[in-house]
C-alpha cells in the first residue's frame, strides 16, 4: 500500500510541475519582451525545462518500480498451526510478475486479482484449513489455454501455493509453449537471482519429471511428488495425474511441508 501511496504523490506532483512549466514558458514566449534573436532560444529552453521535468517522473516512476522489486522477497511464515505462506500476497504475485512482463514484452500478462475466477474450498493441498482459490486463463476462450492458480488462506491474500497448469490432453505446440512461458516469467518472479538459461534448465527438468512419473493417483493432500527442488524459501515439485493437467506446483520451503514429501518417498534436491 505505502509504494501504491508513493507511486500516486510522486506521479500527481510531477504532472503538476510539467503543466506549470508548459504554461508559464508557452506565455512567457508570447508575452515577455525578448531581445531580438533570442526569442528561438527560450523556446528551445522551455522544450527542454519540460522535457527535464517528464524526464524526471520517468525517474521517478523507475525509482518506485526499483523499491516494489526489493520489497519483494519470497520468504514465509507459519499462518495458522501447521500452515505456511509466502509473505507476499497474491497482488503482490502479479504486480511482480507484470513488472518483468512488461520489461520484456511491453504489455501486461495477468489481469487483477478481482478479474480472476475464485472459489472457495474446505481445505487446500498443503493445508487442512479452509482456502480460497484463484484461477486465471490469459485467453479464456481457448479452453486448454495454460492457466495458474493461486491458494490463499480464507480471509488472508498470502499465498499458500502456485500451480501453473497445462492440459497435456489437448496438446498442441504452440500451447505448450504458452505453458513454458509461463513456468519461465513465474520462475523469474520467485527466484529473481537464477539465469535465464538456469532457469529454462529448472522448469524443462521439472516438466520432463512430471512426464517420467505419470501417476494415476489424483493431485490431493496426499499426493507424493517424485522430486522437491528447493531453493532458499521456494520449493518446487512437478505432478501429473491421470485425468488431470500437469502441474509445476510451488509452495514455501517449511521443514515441516518438506519432510512430509520426504516421508512420501519424495527425493529432496537443494540447489
Amino acid at each position: 500500500m505505502k509504494i501504491k501511496e508513493k507511486r500516486f504523490t510522486a506521479g500527481a506532483a510531477v504532472l503538476f510541475l510539467c503543466i506549470f512549466f508548459a504554461v508559464t514558458f508557452t506565455f512567457a514566449g508570447k508575452y515577455i519582451m525578448i531581445p531580438h534573436g533570442m526569442a528561438g532560444n527560450a523556446g528551445d529552453r522551455a522544450q527542454r525545462a519540460v522535457e527535464s521535468v517528464c524526464n524526471l517522473n520517468t525517474r521517478l516512476a523507475e525509482g518506485v518500480r526499483q523499491e516494489a522489486e526489493q520489497e519483494f522477497e519470497a520468504a514465509f511464515a507459519e499462518n495458522r498451526e501447521g500452515e505456511f505462506v509466502f509473505t507476499f500476497s497474491v497482488d503482490d504475485f502479479i504486480e511482480r510478475y507484470n513488472s518483468i512482463y512488461q520489461a520484456d514484452r511491453g504489455v501486461l500478462y495477468f489481469a487483477p486479482s478481482w478479474e480472476w475466477r475464485s472459489y472457495n474450498y474446505d481445505r487446500a493441498i498443503h493445508s487442512g484449513y479452509a482456502c480460497t482459490y484463484y484461477h486465471y486463463s490469459k485467453e479464456e476462450t481457448i479452453l486448454p489455454f495454460p492457466t495458474v492458480s493461486v491458494y490463499t488462506p480464507s480471509g488472508s491474500d498470502h499465498v499458500l501455493e502456485i500451480t501453473l497448469n497445462f492440459d497435456d490432453h489437448s496438446y498442441t505446440d504452440p500451447l505448450y509453449m504458452a505453458y513454458e512461458d509461463m513456468c519461465f516469467y513465474t520462475l523469474k518472479t520467485l527466484l529473481p537471482d537464477l539465469a535465464k538459461d538456469e532457469i529454462v534448465t529448472l522448469y524443462k527438468t521439472l516438466n520432463d519429471l512430471a512426464y517420467e512419473h505419470l501417476t494415476p493417483i489424483k493431485y490431493t493432500e496426499k499426493s507424493a511428488p517424485c522430486a522437491v527442488y528447493c531453493r532458499g524459501n521456494v520449493a518446487l515439485y512437478p505432478y501429473f495425474a491421470i485425468g488431470e493437467s500437469l502441474h509445476l506446483c510451488i509452495i514455501p520451503a517449511a521443514g515441516q511441508y518438506i519432510e512430509q514429501m520426504e516421508q512420501r518417498g519424495a527425493q529432496i534436491l537443494r540447489f
